[in-house]
């Protein structure tokens, strides 16, 4: 009777199917943990720093923030030289008259050098970061204290919504960082030049935008956005550092 029961719970499977086999594959979650793990070591840190196609060390981060400040800039103070001594606009020089008259110009010039600044307390970041191989958009390192995890290192998850998630969260927190700088320069040099800037801070916005949607699927898609929001940065700051230069010692 007992042998009886036992052979009428076993499942019964058609002729034409196949029994599953937990072996013929591996599980979906050991496919999806191994290719998170691609790049890195057994701790998920980064095998390699995203600056090592940069600056490896032992180069200077602060060299090269330095350099590409001053390049970007540039720009800038071309296009307000253009604009003063080239299209001879009246308007453009009643307000740098005032600007002069009112003692302005040194704001102008501290205004660029607190970018510069802000530009130096990157590289210092960068630096650190760099040793840690800790790419973005991961922004600080966690770790396990206490019970069988004690001493594990906790970073984002990159994977799927929450990844997308996570980067699309910290694209915004980026332009919060540059903002306040970038809509100072906003104001001072758009008193001056005021619809050069409305086309900057319009192509600004369109870059950031364009690199805000990129970065959500990937971190590394987001460069070509960064790289022209910089240019528009550099040339607000090269005119902002052209006025304060020219009421100042001119």
């Amino acid at each position: 009777g007992i042998a009886i029961l036992a052979q009428a719970r076993r499942p019964v499977f058609p002729r034409s199917s196949v029994r599953p086999s937990r072996h013929l594959l591996p599980s979906t979650s050991v496919v999806m943990a191994s290719k998170l793990l691609e790049g890195r070591g057994a701790d998920g840190i980064p095998l390699k720093s995203d600056y090592d196609s940069m600056a490896p060390a032992p180069q200077s981060l602060f060299v090269l923030y330095t350099n590409l400040f001053v390049v970007f800039s540039m720009f800038g103070v071309a296009a307000g030289a253009g604009l003063c001594y080239f299209t001879e606009s009246l308007l453009m020089h009643k307000k740098l008259e005032i600007v002069k008259e009112f003692g302005m110009g040194p704001l102008y010039i501290a205004l660029f050098f607190l970018k510069f600044v802000f530009q130096m307390i990157n590289a210092n970041m960068g630096t650190a970061r760099r040793e840690t191989r800790v790419n973005n958009p991961d922004q600080h390192i966690y770790r396990v204290y206490g019970g069988a995890s004690d001493g594990s290192i906790v970073l984002m998850d990159l994977d799927g919504a929450h990844g997308r998630f996570n980067r699309g969260q910290r694209v915004l927190a980026n332009l919060e960082e540059y903002l306040p700088l970038f809509l100072m320069n906003f104001a001072f040099v758009g008193f001056v030049a005021p619809a050069l800037v409305a086309v900057i801070t319009v192509l600004f916005g369109l870059a950031r935008l364009k690199g805000a949607i990129a970065y959500v699927e990937s971190a590394k898609d987001r460069t070509s956005g960064n790289l022209a929001s910089f240019l528009m940065m550099g040339l607000i700051d090269g005119m902002a550092l052209f006025i304060g230069v020219v009421t100042t010692f001119l």
